[in-house]
């Protein structure tokens, strides 16, 4: 990647089909995540500071248009340092969770009330959040990123070169304060700071103030030294005050030197009991909304928590966060602009993303250029249009999305915005949820498990939509032949919707049924590979040229090309999605895992039905309509579905049908399905033997 622009980083993308977008994508990640990983532990840069904001800002784009794809993302956007080294993990004490978040201004009511002791008032600062410890002579020897929550990134060198206010290297030790857990983040003067020196260094202009602390934090420069903040929200003191009250410990930090939340706002204050003083909780949380654009930081909104410490033990903790403590989110900042296009893309999971372009605009610090669609429910009930005049904002100040559409400015020859009838490969979509789905092979992972599992493929019972989605959100499947690596311990506790586990007995029928499918006829084993072009026909007529898959990987376009019914541009789509499978490995896993991968025979001219066409109406005793062409063809005959002067003959009882007139208008010969079974089944080696079967009839 060379370009600095994320728009055209996704135009250049944007011209690949689905499949090959999604995995440009997931190769940018990587090469993002590397050259994170070498910057912060100093030993190359492999892009430039201007490329690497670039790449992120893509990927920033690539989810707010598909939020489905998150996953795989979501620790280039959610670490300080993202992608940063692996050495050093610094397991955390107790959990480093986020804050649950209000649902509206009745959560937040309903919270306060239910607080009887004091609160707690505080901004909520919109920085990274770090930990620090301090030693019992008051040395600063620990900073550490939040991370998962239960292990972060060790970034002290970065914390001690940066000399963040409010983070001295030392403090008294008297207050006994041994570790603090709080925001650094970049005040409004000190971003004007950032951006000169960044200037200076050659650097572009950080995007906004918390890119900025996250780039600091990141390189550790000793240039940026004095420029980011830290304000603590939590204090582990080795003599708690005896009150048990929050604010009273954050004094005792504040006085040891150190930065505190708390002390932030003058017009900020804590309040006797929730439940009795909800309009003084509630005119400040007002107070704070009406003032966020002049304090002089960065916030999304507000923190309540309750002060005393009975409180706290009444109102526990959660798995994720405590109880005790609630996030109000602010209504994410907004911008006025245009709709440019409305466009489809498939996630890995095959879900259909809505992706929204827009006229560039700058909204909460960002430039945004592509807003999320969610879902066709949701775009035909806000009837966006191209060209609309269009209120964008940010959920959460992170994905932008359309809030409002300004009808009175709407284009006179605007025409609603209706979802394509079908996926790319022209099969119907799964509409089962709000979120439409393809299960095509050939655009998403979902689609490749869905299709190889059929039953006109490996025919792997138990392995519907609902488990293939969960192994592929899991990461337990990325292609067919992780299927055969699936154990039942994985599956036993394999995540199902709604907390539901899928168990021991499914489990063990599925991984029955996997190891049985390994068994699969060759030509069902081509087809469940989901190489585009290659259906039943074609995987039976594959299988025939090209008995094992030594031959089928050896096969140029031009010998696919040679066999009836495929030609130039069928072959050639064909060659390049085994290439792809060669170069992914998963032609050797599939072998690896004992999954048949053909078999060498005696030449085709030796084969009972060798040069024969054969057209099946009706059923043949103990055949499908499926394993009768693979019969036929395993036999070196063709399988085909009309009868034409080609024809050599046609498996059919006595009738009035098309096809059974035709033949015998052109002298077609015509067999009895019993008796052509019976043949089948004798295991002769000659069309003369096979034949001679059939005249004794």
């Amino acid at each position: 990647m060379t370009t600095t622009d994320a728009a055209a980083i996704a135009a250049d993308f944007a011209q690949l089909d689905s499949l090959a977008e999604e995995e440009a994508y997931l190769a940018l990640a990587d090469r993002l995540r590397a050259a994170a990983r070498a910057y912060y532990d100093g030993t190359e840069q492999l892009m430039t500071d201007a490329e690497y904001d670039a790449g992120i800002a893509a990927i920033e784009a690539r989810v707010a248009f598909s939020p489905t794809e998150i996953d795989n993302y979501e620790d280039l956007l959610s670490k300080v340092a993202a992608g940063q080294s692996k050495g050093g993990d610094v397991a955390h004490p107790s959990r480093m969770g986020s804050l649950e978040k209000a649902d509206g201004r009745d959560g937040l009511t309903a919270f306060v009330g239910s607080v009887t002791g004091p609160v707690a008032i505080e901004p909520k600062l919109d920085g990274l959040a770090i930990r620090a410890q301090y030693d019992a002579e008051g040395r600063l020897v620990l900073v550490a990123t939040r991370g998962t929550g239960t292990h972060g990134e060790d970034i002290t060198r970065s914390g001690l070169n940066l000399r963040i206010q409010g983070l001295p290297r030392r403090i008294d030790p008297t207050y006994g304060v041994r570790e603090v857990r709080g925001e650094v983040y970049c005040s409004d003067a000190d971003f004007l700071r950032a951006q000169t020196v960044r200037a200076s260094l050659g650097g572009a202009p950080f995007v906004n103030s918390r890119n900025a602390a996250a780039g600091m934090l990141r390189k550790g420069d000793k240039a940026y030294a004095g420029i980011l903040s830290f304000a603590a929200y939590g204090a582990g003191l080795t003599r708690p005050p005896a009150s048990g009250l929050y604010t009273d410990a954050m004094r005792v930090a504040a006085d040891a030197g150190l930065g505190t939340a708390a002390s932030l706002l003058d017009f900020l204050h804590p309040v006797p009991s929730g439940a009795d003083h909800l309009d003084d909780v509630l005119a400040q949380v007002d107070a704070l909304e009406d003032q966020r654009a002049t304090i002089g930081f960065p916030i999304d909104g507000i923190v309540i928590k309750a002060n005393a410490a009975a409180d706290r033990k009444r109102l526990g903790e959660g798995d994720r966060a405590p109880k005790w403590a609630l996030a109000y989110k602010y209504a994410a900042e907004t911008g006025i602009t245009k709709v440019v296009a409305v466009r489809t893309t498939i996630g890995r999971t095959g879900r259909m993303g809505i992706q929204i372009e827009v006229e560039p605009v700058f909204v909460g610090g960002t430039t945004i250029t592509f807003a999320s669609g969610h879902n066709p429910t949701w775009m035909a009930e806000r009837d966006v249009r191209i060209g609309d005049t269009v209120v964008l904002a940010r959920a959460n100040d992170v994905i932008p999305y359309v809030e409002s559409v300004v009808l009175d400015a709407r284009p006179a020859d605007s025409a609603p915005w209706t979802p394509p009838e079908t996926d790319p490969a022209g099969e119907p979509w799964d509409k089962s949820t709000l979120l439409w789905r393809s299960v095509s092979p050939e655009f998403s992972v979902l689609g490749t498990v869905v299709y190889a599992t059929r039953s006109e493929m490996f025919d792997v019972e138990g392995i519907g939509i609902e488990i293939a989605t969960a192994l592929v959100d899991g990461g337990h499947v990325n292609d067919v032949a992780d299927l055969f690596t699936l154990d039942a311990a994985t599956l036993t506790t394999l995540q199902m919707g709604e907390g539901r586990t899928l168990g021991a007995k499914n489990a063990a029928k599925i991984v029955a049924e996997l190891d049985r499918a390994k068994g699969a006829p060759w030509n069902r084993v081509i087809t469940a590979l989901g190489i585009r072009m290659t259906g039943r026909t074609a995987g039976r007529r594959l299988a025939a040229a090209f008995p094992t898959m030594d031959a089928l990987r050896a096969a140029t376009a031009a010998d696919i090309a040679a066999l009836d019914g495929f030609g130039e541009v069928k072959a050639r789509t064909i060659r390049e999605g085994l290439d792809s499978l060669v170069e992914r490995g998963v032609l050797d896993r599939l072998a690896a895992a004992g999954v048949n991968m053909g078999a060498e025979r005696a030449q085709d001219a030796a084969a009972p039905l060798a040069g024969m066409t054969l057209v099946v109406s009706g059923s043949v005793p103990g055949y499908s309509r499926t394993s009768i062409a693979e019969a036929i063809e395993a036999a070196g005959g063709k399988a085909s579905s009309s009868v034409s002067a080609s024809t050599s003959m046609l498996v059919s009882p006595e009738s009035s049908t098309g096809k059974y007139v035709k033949a015998q208008s052109l002298g077609v010969r015509i067999a009895d399905p019993a008796t052509f079974a019976e043949a089948l089944g004798a295991g002769v080696a000659t069309q003369e033997q096979f034949l001679a079967i059939l005249d004794r009839a």
